[in-house]
């Protein structure tokens, strides 16, 4: 019968493992790509080293090295589950949890998933590299640590020695997982102890250690650390202008639950009378019910947050058609960085002056608790893809300073300078991903068009771009506006040597409805392609500047059948919403008009900037 219900026990995690493994591939591989996006790990002593001058550092090597494996999502949560089996079966072997009560043990798994997967745009936020990996770890550890603790005799205060060690190697390895682990010890005593005097004198040991020696630490070995943070070392900080308590309960639960095992723990649960059978299954069935409920409740499902991974993943793999595939299964009202990586995918193709309407527009708040921005979701990515390279630089310094390098910042790095053709630098960024496991092969591709451009020219990632550097060499501030800075820079460029780039300054009139500009960008754009159709979104902004400025050759400007008729009618029922509030006018006039310039030119002025 113990063979069989331990046989039983194995098979619930397995397949609570494979549930969560399915559920994150098939609905999470986009965040998975980003969070590796988001990781660096070197294979090389000196970045080890550069991670041990703070406490906890070891952890922080660990938790990136594994993070780098989600570059392929299906290794990478291989591991995370892998860690998750040895937690589970680490906790039950050291406070002896029954073959009958081993689903207990999917609790930490269950909140170490609800703390990777619930904090949203913290994603571009966090300053802790690894820490998708680093809670699961420390917790593993955590719980090794206290399995030691309860094997060793108990005599001669050997405990209280074991607590004091484990506290002075853990801290520096673990950070506050070795603290953790030391209190819960001193806890766990009072079930242990043989006698009072054991215990107290080990719970003394534990507040301590606790208590000393990361201010030992802080003031004789490292130097690299706030003292403010010295006790939260190898937690991620939910911190903008304010501290955000509620991203924290994961790990005050993570706590709880060891502590609870601690304050529970009896020597003979083995051997103890069993719970009655239908209170066991109701018992079984709630804990199962909650966890359940629990992970699918504080998942993080914003619809937005996933189409702006989705977009920025298929970007990467120069998927443009992926990203408007992506923009048409929109059904919320998108965010700026949806927009704008869409109408990028649009521009590649060569959709945009025809198809931009056809998508739902809008500027919708990111789903952040803190006031989150386009600049921090895409900023970089955007100025390269539209040639400032100049700004996707000083992005990408200010962001690596800010948070730390990251594979991303490198990439979006190696590309800019390669593009501006500065040897020496290129090289320099090249050679530090040259030390990655999964990024070595793009950086000696990269290497390989140094001083070619004719290659570049043929390469399909970055001959695009080669159009659109045609902005002056300077650099000032965009106030956080990507957008809007943007569009405007493009809007008052009188380049007109390339059609492309050309293109983008009459696209970029569209967008600040400035009429005077447009017109010089609308000549331009007919004098180089004096063969081919004018787009409709041309036409249309046109057609409309004409009747707003009373020009008296718009009759003769050979417009589509329909541009005309669109406008009367629009202009019509546009009449009805007269003294109304603007948003009763776009639901009123958006299912007939949406699809047109007309009805972004009066309903969708004045967006929010986010």
């Amino acid at each position: 019968m113990k063979i069989k219900q331990k046989y039983l026990a194995l098979a619930i995690w397995l397949v609570a493992l494979l549930v969560i493994a399915g559920a994150l591939l098939i609905f999470e591989s986009d965040q998975l790509w980003k969070v590796q996006e988001k990781n660096l790990f070197l294979c090389s002593m000196l970045y080890l080293k550069e991670q041990l001058v703070v406490p906890g550092g070891f952890l922080t090597w660990l938790g990136t090295w594994f993070t780098q494996f989600l570059y392929y999502p299906w290794l990478g949560v291989l591991f995370l589950c892998a860690w998750w089996l040895l937690l589970m079966a680490i906790t039950k072997r050291a406070f002896r949890i029954t073959d009958r009560w081993a689903i207990l043990m999917l609790i930490p798994v269950a909140i170490l998933l609800l703390a990777n997967m619930s904090i949203g745009y913290w994603l571009y936020m966090l300053k802790l590299r690894g820490y998708f990996f680093i809670s699961t770890i420390g917790t593993t550890a955590l719980a090794a640590l206290l399995w030691g603790f309860r094997c060793i005799p108990d005599k001669n205060y050997l405990r209280a020695v074991y607590i004091f060690i484990a506290c002075a190697l853990g801290y520096p390895l673990m950070g506050i997982y070795g603290l953790a682990a030391a209190l819960i010890m001193g806890i766990w005593s009072w079930r242990l102890s043989a006698t009072r005097m054991e215990a107290i004198v080990n719970s003394v040991v534990a507040i301590l250690s606790v208590a000393v020696v990361p201010l030992v630490c802080y003031r004789y070995i490292y130097y690299q650390i706030n003292l403010d943070n010295a006790l939260w070392a190898e937690l991620p900080l939910f911190f903008v202008t304010e501290e955000y308590h509620a991203y924290y309960i994961p790990y005050y639960l993570l706590a709880l639950f060891f502590v609870v095992l601690a304050v529970t723990y009896r020597a003979d649960r083995e051997t103890g009378k069993p719970m009655k059978k239908l209170y066991y299954l109701v018992c079984q069935a709630l804990v199962a019910i909650l966890l359940v409920g629990s992970v699918y409740h504080f998942w993080m499902k914003d619809e937005n947050f996933h189409h702006e991974l989705t977009m920025q993943h298929r970007i990467a793999n120069l998927d443009w058609m992926g990203v408007l595939e992506e923009a048409a299964d929109q059904k919320d009202e998108p965010t700026r960085a949806i927009v704008m990586m869409r109408n990028l995918a649009l521009s590649r193709l060569g959709k945009q002056g025809d198809t931009m309407f056809l998508y739902k527009n809008g500027a919708k708040a990111y789903a952040a608790p803190f006031g989150m921005r386009l600049m921090l979701v895409a900023g970089p990515m955007i100025y390269y893809q539209y040639g400032m390279l100049n700004y996707c630089n000083r992005l990408c310094m200010e962001m690596g300073v800010e948070f730390g390098f990251r594979t991303e910042d490198y990439q979006l790095l190696v590309n800019c300078i390669l593009l501006e053709n500065d040897q020496p630098l290129a090289r320099k960024y090249i050679n530090i991903l040259k030390q990655t496991i999964f990024y070595s092969d793009w950086a000696e591709q990269a290497e390989a068009l140094l001083g070619h451009p004719e290659l570049i020219a043929k390469d399909a990632e970055r001959e695009p771009i080669t159009h659109m550097l045609h902005y002056g060499n300077y650099l000032g501030g965009d106030d956080g506006y990507t957008e809007r800075f943007l569009m405007n820079q493009l809007v008052r460029s009188a380049y007109t040597g390339d059609p492309i780039f050309q293109e983008q300054t009459l696209l970029a009139s569209l967008w600040t409805k400035d009429i005077k500009q447009f017109w010089y960008h609308f000549y331009d754009y007919v004098r180089l392609h004096p063969k081919g159709p004018i787009p409709r979104y041309y036409q249309e902004a046109a057609y409309l500047y004409g009747k707003l400025q009373d020009r008296k050759d718009l009759e003769r400007m050979p417009f589509d059948k329909g541009i005309k008729d669109t406008f009367e009618r629009f202009m019509t029922s546009a009449s009805n919403y007269e003294n109304k509030r603007v948003e009763e006018g776009r639901q009123g006039l958006y299912p007939f008009y949406g699809e047109t310039y007309y009805y972004d030119y009066y309903m969708m002025k004045n967006l929010p900037e986010y």
